[in-house]
């Protein structure tokens, strides 16, 4: 059945499927921020893009008042992403609030990091080296290690200009990662043994973002589960890891922490502007659907932490028994259900239900148990997309 996008600017996702149930503690620390509305590419996977209309920009004082909440609700961490952070105000980048955005939150002691194609690196590198030494650290997109399949994705010549980016980092000895998105066709061991031999040469680590579905269109490039387990399980075999917030990885590799899905209950995202000046909050930035409807500049961030739109994450996050297909199942306690926005997106897109009464598309249930166990965490200090996102990060070997 058809699943439109865009119909979260007129309609939200069910809130009261879960009742009076309990809910998980808010424990938020950890947030992403789309700035602006343009970007000058055209990335075939970009969830951020039916997010963003143009026509209202940024100013100083409301990048003041955002920062203020931010820091009232005492975040530790932002991430600086969505659309290609140096266009905060339209494609000049001499337009930019950005700068003065990482000035504000690094006066007020929050860990900035940056996630880029190479544009806002570079252009921080070169034309404001004070703001980029700011910065906690750097997620350097790549599609593919291959360079035509990432410049194809991408809809723009962007390679060599990541791999500027990586090698940047690495000389100014700067934390930076390799963000891919996992898809069906870069999600093979082929793709994944370059792009771990690329890591190594850059001492980057790597991050896996797997694919969640906005449309009917990108279901096409979803990686099956067994593409799912058994690239993963490569991973696992060939890195350390450093961060897992994918749930379903969590309970496959053995591990007893029950934080299960992190949206809404650790982290949230904010919108970029909208036309009429607003800025909305979701708890995960995959669910367009379940912005608040308050307003960040007239609303107070805790309001708005606890509407309906966030509770409903902490419940389902407390409920796994209320889940479909996880009653009395024995690896429900870690498991959680799994990703809450993969639930909800391929459930939605394939029945047209709008539920979070659904369980993940990758079940660990469903997988062999021959899944590598997790190695001890390295200490390596803060990276702004820890406890953020159902997310990976690991260490080449």
């Amino acid at each position: 059945m058809s699943y439109n996008p865009t119909e979260h600017y007129e309609t939200r996702g069910p809130t009261d499927e879960f009742g009076n149930a309990s809910e998980t503690p808010s424990v938020i620390k950890n947030v992403g921020w789309t700035l602006g509305n343009y970007c000058p590419h055209k990335c075939k996977h970009c969830y951020s893009a039916c997010a963003r209309l143009p026509g209202a920009n940024m100013t100083k004082e409301i990048v003041d008042r955002i920062v203020d909440q931010l820091y009232k609700n005492n975040i530790e961490t932002v991430n600086l992403g969505g659309n290609e952070p140096i266009f905060t105000n339209g494609m000049n980048p001499k337009d930019s609030l950005l700068p003065y955005i990482v000035e504000k939150l690094s006066e007020k002691n929050i860990a900035v990091g940056i996630t880029t194609s190479g544009d806002t690196l570079i252009y921080l590198y070169e034309n404001m080296p004070d703001v980029f030494h700011k910065l906690n650290d750097f997620d350097i997109s790549l599609d593919s290690p291959f360079k035509d399949e990432h410049n194809q994705n991408r809809g723009d010549d962007l390679y060599d200009l990541a791999i500027k980016c990586l090698g940047i980092c690495k000389k100014e000895n700067k934390p930076h990662s390799v963000i891919m998105a996992g898809m069906n066709w870069n999600f093979t061991e082929k793709h994944l043994m370059a792009l771990l031999e690329l890591c190594k040469k850059y001492d980057a680590y790597v991050r896996i973002n797997v694919m969640k579905p906005l449309n009917e269109n990108q279901m096409k490039n979803i990686m099956t589960p067994k593409q799912f387990h058994d690239g993963f399980k490569f991973l696992f075999q060939n890195c350390k890891t450093i961060e897992n917030g994918e749930t379903v990885l969590r309970t496959l590799s053995g591990s007893e922490n029950n934080r299960r899905c992190p949206c809404g209950i650790s982290s949230f995202r904010i919108h970029s502007i909208t036309p009429k000046g607003e800025i909305f909050v979701s708890p995960c930035v995959y669910l367009h659907d379940y912005k608040s409807s308050l307003n960040l500049l007239t609303s107070e961030l805790s309001d708005i932490i606890a509407s309906d739109v966030f509770k409903v994450f902490r419940q389902r996050n407390a409920n796994t028994n209320m889940i479909n297909g996880c009653e009395g199942c024995k690896l429900a306690n870690v498991c959680g259900g799994g990703c809450a926005a993969r639930s909800y997106l391929h459930n939605a897109i394939e029945t047209g239900v709008k539920s979070f009464t659904c369980k993940d598309p990758y079940c660990p249930i469903d997988f062999p148990a021959n899944f590598p166990k997790t190695e001890e965490k390295k200490e390596i200090g803060r990276l702004v997309h820890m406890d953020y996102l159902c997310t990976w990060i690991g260490e080449p070997k």
